[in-house]
């Protein structure tokens, strides 16, 4: 999405969290995101996954509805001024591809599905614009309903991102059943929270005068513990204090507590476990609220994207390290971009298709791996990695692109290829299969589509002195065919 930047012009960012969907409409003025309007729904996504993490279709659909007052707020903005997002409970759930088709369809926008290490990235983002300039490094926690994000960073950079599946409404639901609080309840929930963290690397385990927590859960902490005595800052001993009042009550639908909301009462004591886990764990001495979070990254997100140059787009800047890390033959990736974006050009003239260049970049990383069947390795080293920047959709498309752009077609899913997707693959096996050579040679070549029916032109001089190119093109039209789509190479 390319967003054109007009200061003063609304802008929005939709959060559709595993506890919480959260819409966010601002407006920029001198580089600084100035909030508008906000509007959350209790949702509670995370509380209808069974233990087959199957989402129940009242869940999905009490979601819609949500969604459906949201789309009618953001009416009046642009759609390439809106990014919606989706974590945790839309990674996990089983049926999360028909979750996404009615989530998009009620929104009327589409979802990005986002992973948990491009979570963390963004909640850094909108954190670190709300707090105070510094230089030094910061810890900054999110807990949501499904998962809990930990970032190291400085100024506005996060150096470290992690994600665990540890969440308040999930915690709450496996270690509180029935909102009961007991004694034996917060000790496994806290062995369970501090062994998932154990393998949190040093830097995270430093020591922290001070961290920050972005999200709900322990902002909601924070005012239950100032304004019933607890203490006066979220600190291991003043949740102990909570958590003692919490266990002596016994049942969540019976406690009475300042500033506690009916809403956020069945998951507090998972949220709270995980915070006196987490800080434990960590060193934290104390943690403040922190504004900002998630959608907010998401709205600064897309204005560093709309006028940052196209190298710093943080998904070219992902690219480029693994090509770094993996020893890619930068020239290789840079022919087989210009042809594959010439091809894609001569079908849509719009512009370079950014997809199709990320692609290129990276379709060989997988040599660092083996020659042999290294598309293979390097389709899996993108599914499996950290990719800062992608939406899980993005990724899952960049690495069938990565997979299909050499050797048999079979092992693509033809249902996982729309027609937009299908050009973008035969635009880059044939420019690999141009390049095969590994020079810089410009083809005498031109390709034409209608529909799913693609067409290619090709100098018959130009062939005729290149008889590898014209027995893989022979071999490139057949796979097309039995594939069943309609390939033709035409020469003149």
């Amino acid at each position: 999405m390319t967003l054109r930047r007009q200061s003063g012009a609304p802008l929005a960012a939709v959060d559709l969290g595993s506890n919480s969907f959260r819409l966010l409409i601002a407006k920029e003025e001198g580089g600084q995101i100035v909030p508008i309007s906000t509007h959350r729904e209790g949702v509670r996504l995370a509380g209808g996954l069974d233990q087959d993490s199957h989402l129940s279709n009242d869940k999905i659909r009490e979601a819609c509805e949500a969604l459906a007052r949201f789309r009618e707020r953001l009416g009046a903005i642009p759609a390439d001024r809106v990014r919606a997002v989706a974590t945790s409970t839309y990674r996990v759930a089983r049926n999360g591809e028909d979750l996404l088709r009615q989530s998009e369809h009620a929104l009327g926008l589409p979802i990005d599905i986002i992973s948990g290490p491009e979570e963390a990235r963004l909640i850094y983002l909108g954190c670190a614009h709300t707090l105070p300039w510094s230089e030094q490094e910061r810890l900054i926690v999110d807990i949501g309903g499904g998962s809990t994000e930990f970032i190291v960073g400085r100024r506005y950079d996060p150096e470290l991102t992690e994600s665990f599946p540890l969440g308040a409404v999930t915690l709450s639901q496996h270690f509180f059943p029935g909102a009961t609080v007991t004694p034996a309840a917060f000790r496994k929930a806290d062995v369970y929270v501090r062994s998932r963290l154990e393998v949190l690397q040093k830097r995270y385990k430093q020591g922290w005068d001070i961290a920050y927590g972005s999200s709900g859960t322990i902002r909601a902490i924070y005012e239950i513990i100032t304004e019933n005595g607890f203490g006066d800052a979220i600190t291991v001993e003043a949740m102990t204090r909570l958590k003692g009042a919490l266990i002596d009550v016994g049942q969540m639908n019976r406690i009475e507590l300042a500033a506690l909301k009916p809403s956020r009462a069945p998951v507090l004591p998972g949220g709270l476990a995980i915070l006196i886990g987490l800080m434990q764990e960590l060193n934290v001495v104390r943690m403040e609220p922190a504004e900002g979070a998630l959608r907010l990254g998401v709205v600064y997100d897309m204005l560093h994207r709309s006028d940052a140059p196209a190298d710093d787009d943080p998904r070219m800047v992902t690219v480029s390290r693994m090509q770094h890390r993996y020893g890619v033959d930068t020239e290789q990736a840079r022919r087989v971009a210009a042809l594959a974006q010439s091809f894609w050009q001569r079908i849509d003239p719009a512009g370079p298709d950014a997809l199709l260049s990320w692609a290129a970049a990276v379709h060989e990383i997988g040599m660092a791996i083996a020659h042999e069947d290294y598309h293979q390795h390097s389709a899996y080293i993108i599914e499996h990695s950290d990719i800062y920047g992608f939406a899980e959709q993005e990724r899952a498309a960049l690495a069938l692109l990565v997979l299909g752009h050499t050797g048999s077609i079979k092992k693509i899913d033809r249902t996982s290829l729309p027609p937009k997707l299908l050009t973008r693959l035969v635009c880059l096996r044939l420019a690999a299969l141009f390049c095969h050579g590994r020079i810089d040679e410009v083809p005498a070549v031109a390709l034409a589509v209608n529909g799913e029916a693609f067409v290619l032109a090709v100098d018959a001089r130009w062939l005729a002195e290149r008889p590898l190119t014209a027995y893989l093109l022979d071999v490139e039209a057949t796979r097309w065919t039995k594939y069943g789509v309609s390939f033709a190479v035409r020469t003149k």
